[in-house]
């Protein structure tokens, strides 16, 4: 294969990557397969004084049911959260270190049509009760109680003033002479897409029973009724593109379920499965609520099991060590920006072994391109015969036929990797950088009146400048030598641009990696190429 070849194989593929990787991800996970065994789906594979509440940040749909209901606020460093004594659950939860784009706490959950409240109780007697009083209440504590059918349930929350966790423990009382049979579902928080596409296609919810995580995404009428996974979770969760809520039962539990109410909004539960309850005995679960970003090292405090909540896909622990790495340079030099660049000057630097190998053959494989076409006229009609005399010839010269296009391959996992640590990490979000005020999107440095076709109206400087930086880097690699067939000198020019259209509305982040690894290897390039030149052939 001659060096023309090898760089269509190694940019097709990159590209063919690219957008294959979208393309899938545009698509739901692939459900779940169900099997029905009897009415359970099975998987195959008072009021207290009442803080002003914060100013709502987004407009979501609330239910259609209006109720009188008093609110309880607990304030902490991370959070502010807003109870309702209709369920005893969290109506509203505020975090107030992440702001949205108008400078206000982000809105992590708030009434959703046909969605319960994080941590509400459902189904049973214990489900659906609008009695609850405040019983208890201190700055970091608030407990509500309830009795219905004989049956008193006493909820109590526990926060931490410095911690994305929220302990429940739920008592359950039989104040009856009679034996009593109960159940419920434990609900963790339901997340919603409001921003598109973009942030739709990051809305699931996890379960972890034994070693295997189940994965599910929203897809409408699949989950209008629950789907129920027996066996004991260890924890279970719904995540967005930046945050995650992580609902962890301290005692062996039956089952989880999830579900859905719209094919834009996600929820899962802990069910409790049939707990007897003798005369005047009384039980008590416990659980502990994760709700915050989606960051392993935040939600690691739940214990060593959920690192596996948050998942990169296929180069996941490629994606970890980025992530990590990137997160020492950011505490080194305080800005992303700079650390995305001394990053990839590092795997660069890493790289540069192959990369010199790949440079000086791709310049061997020029210097003999004439030899290469004369054997492939006189042997086109045999192909076979072509191959062999053009290895033969590879060999001669000591030129590795795929050694141009390893260092480009091995780029590839890192790319991808990358790509997902940029798009869902939380901190790159509204990340600045020089004229960038979002590495996390796009760098729209101005924004035009009117629509361009494939561009839009936001006018991005980044792609263009690495796709300049593509084609200087194409050209110095072809030199000015007769050798250099027309074709590739066209595909110079065609590379760069296509390039820059695939970029133009990836995070600016990733493309400010990519132009720094283009600018690193122009460099190298001029370094390497002119100190040592291939042998006379």
């Amino acid at each position: 294969m001659n060096n023309e070849k090898r760089l269509f194989l190694a940019i097709g593929l990159s590209v063919l990557v690219i957008l294959g990787y979208q393309a899938y991800m545009k698509k739901h996970v692939k459900p779940y397969h169900i099997q029905k065994k009897d009415d359970t789906v099975v998987l195959a594979e008072q009021t207290s004084r009442v803080k002003e509440k914060p100013i709502q940040l987004e407009q979501r749909p609330v239910a259609a049911e209006k109720v009188s209901e008093n609110a309880v606020t607990i304030d902490t460093d991370v959070f502010t959260a807003v109870l309702t004594d209709y369920t005893a659950a969290i109506k509203e939860l505020y975090l107030m270190e992440f702001l949205d784009k108008n400078g206000n706490p982000t809105l992590l959950t708030g009434p959703v049509t046909g969605a319960p409240s994080l941590l509400a109780i459902e189904e049973g007697p214990v489900a659906q009760r609008r009695d609850w009083k405040v019983v208890n209440k201190s700055s970091m504590r608030v407990a509500y109680k309830s009795i219905a059918s004989g049956i008193e349930v006493i909820k109590s929350y526990h926060f931490y003033n410095n911690k994305y966790l929220i302990e429940l423990e739920i008592a359950i009382r039989n104040t009856t002479n009679n034996e009593k049979q109960i159940s419920y579902i434990l609900d963790s928080g339901v997340v919603a897409a409001n921003n598109g596409y973009l942030d739709s296609r990051y809305l699931g919810a996890d379960i972890l029973i034994g070693d295997k995580v189940l994965r599910k995404r929203p897809s409408g009428k699949t989950l209008a009724d629950g789907i129920r996974v027996p066996g004991a979770p260890a924890w279970v969760s719904t995540h967005d593109r930046y945050f995650s809520f992580v609902l962890k039962p301290e005692q062996r539990e039956e089952g989880a379920i999830v579900r859905s109410s719209a094919k834009k909004n996600i929820w899962s539960g802990i069910t409790s499965g049939a707990i007897i309850l003798a005369p005047n005995q009384t039980i008590t679960r416990n659980y502990i609520q994760y709700a915050g970003p989606s960051d392993i090292e935040a939600i690691s405090e739940l214990g060593a099991t959920a690192e596996k909540v948050i998942s990169y896909g296929f180069f996941h622990v490629v994606a970890k060590v980025l992530f990590k790495g990137l997160r020492i340079l950011y505490h080194v030099t305080g800005n992303y920006g700079v650390s995305i660049i001394l990053l990839s000057l590092i795997i660069s630097l890493l790289m540069m072994p192959l990369t010199k190998k790949s440079l000086h053959s791709m310049k061997a494989m020029q210097k003999i391109q004439p030899e290469t076409e004369q054997i492939r006229k006189a042997y086109s009609d045999n192909p076979q015969k072509m191959n062999k005399e053009i290895m033969e010839l590879y060999k001669k010269h000591k030129i590795n036929p795929v050694g141009g296009c390893l260092p480009m391959l091995l780029q590839l996992p890192i790319f991808m990797s990358l790509y997902q640590v940029l798009l869902r990490s939380v901190a790159l979000r509204g990340a600045h950088f020089l004229w960038i005020k979002d590495l996390a999107g796009p760098d729209a440095a101005f924004t035009i009146p009117q629509k361009l076709p494939l561009i839009g109206s936001n006018i991005n400087i980044l792609p263009i400048l690495m796709a300049v930086a593509m084609w200087a880097q194409q050209k110095m690699s072809q030199g000015g030598g007769k050798e250099v067939s027309e074709q590739q000198k066209m595909m110079s020019t065609i590379m760069p641009v296509m390039f820059g259209f695939i970029f133009y509305n990836m995070p600016s982040g990733l493309v400010l990696y990519w132009f720094t690894n283009t600018l690193f290897m122009l460099l190298i390039q001029e370094v390497v190429l002119k100190a040592r030149k291939p042998a006379a052939i």
